[in-house]
């Protein structure tokens, strides 16, 4: 063998270290992401997974994540802000999800939901629903953490609860011509409780705004839970590197980026994450 045969051969192993590294670290982030389910809803608490619906449960309430829709993001889409970021990706993709997340209080039987999908003719939220035993009519309360069709475009289906967005961001909408084909899915103004971030909810939910991604996003705290809307669509990239924000979705990249740091210094608990790869959970200790 001589010298160049064993270069290609050597680059070759290289490579192909390379490739098993980062692999490796995929299933690491996933095994991660899997044994939050049950981190802090240990000991006095559980966890079901059905497949598409999740079922954590607290002695407070249960909260069903369900997964409407699964989609991959391409790496390309993400960059970061930060001129100083010293880390590369190596990735092609990312793996995501569409989840929408359902309150159910255990002491009134009240339930409530985080976002509502895309609408019954695009996803599987009302099959999902009526398999976990969810009757539309029993959501008393819809809490929209931002206008984008994959937030707002079951609202429809469910006429009987309350819609809850920020007025910060529905002002905002109004004015923003690239999002005005969901004035389809909304209803009327005088319909939906518009809210500051200073006002508080009667069921112990709290509304933090967490600008970037829409002028008005919001995150949904309750206890030490937060759901955390589309503050990441890439968790296995933006949670280790906040810096990089989605060079399409985000409207404001460098406020999303400010955002998601605020968000890992403070917001201590399980995150419930719209796109977070289901079940969509976190933890940030």
């Amino acid at each position: 063998m001589n010298n160049r045969e064993f270069l290609k051969i050597y680059k070759s192993l290289l490579l192909e270290r390379e490739k098993m590294n980062l692999l490796f670290n995929r299933i690491i982030v996933v095994l991660v992401m899997i044994f939050t389910v049950t981190a802090t809803f240990a000991a006095e608490n559980s966890s079901e997974d059905f497949g598409k619906i999740c079922i954590l449960t607290n002695k407070d309430y249960k909260i069903y994540s369900i997964q409407v829709a699964h989609s991959r993001g391409a790496a390309s889409n993400f960059e970061s802000v930060d001129p100083n970021e010293e880390f590369k990706q190596t990735a092609e993709d990312y793996d995501s999800s569409v989840n929408v997340f359902v309150i159910e209080f255990k002491s009134d039987g009240k339930r409530i939901m985080i976002d509502c999908g895309f609408g019954a003719e695009k996803d599987k939220l009302q099959e999902l629903l009526k398999e976990a035993g969810i009757p539309n009519e029993s959501i008393s309360d819809l809490y929209i953490t931002h206008m984008h069709l994959d937030h707002v475009g079951g609202i429809k289906d469910f006429p009987k609860a309350k819609v809850h967005i920020a007025k910060e961001e529905y002002e905002a909408w109004k004015t923003d011509s690239k999002r005005q084909n969901l004035s389809n899915f909304m209803r009327p103004q005088e319909e939906m409780h518009l809210f500051s971030f200073d006002e508080e909810f009667s069921n112990g939910l709290k509304a933090i705004k967490c600008a970037g991604h829409t002028p008005g996003h919001t995150v949904y705290n309750i206890g030490n839970i937060y759901f955390i809307g589309d503050l990441m669509h890439a968790a296995e990239l933006q949670y280790p590197h906040p810096s990089f924000s989605h060079i399409k979705y985000d409207m404001n990249r460098e406020e999303a980026a400010k955002s998601r740091k605020l968000a890992k210094d403070t917001f201590h608990g399980e995150w419930l994450g719209a796109h977070v790869p289901f079940p969509g959970t976190i933890m940030n200790p």
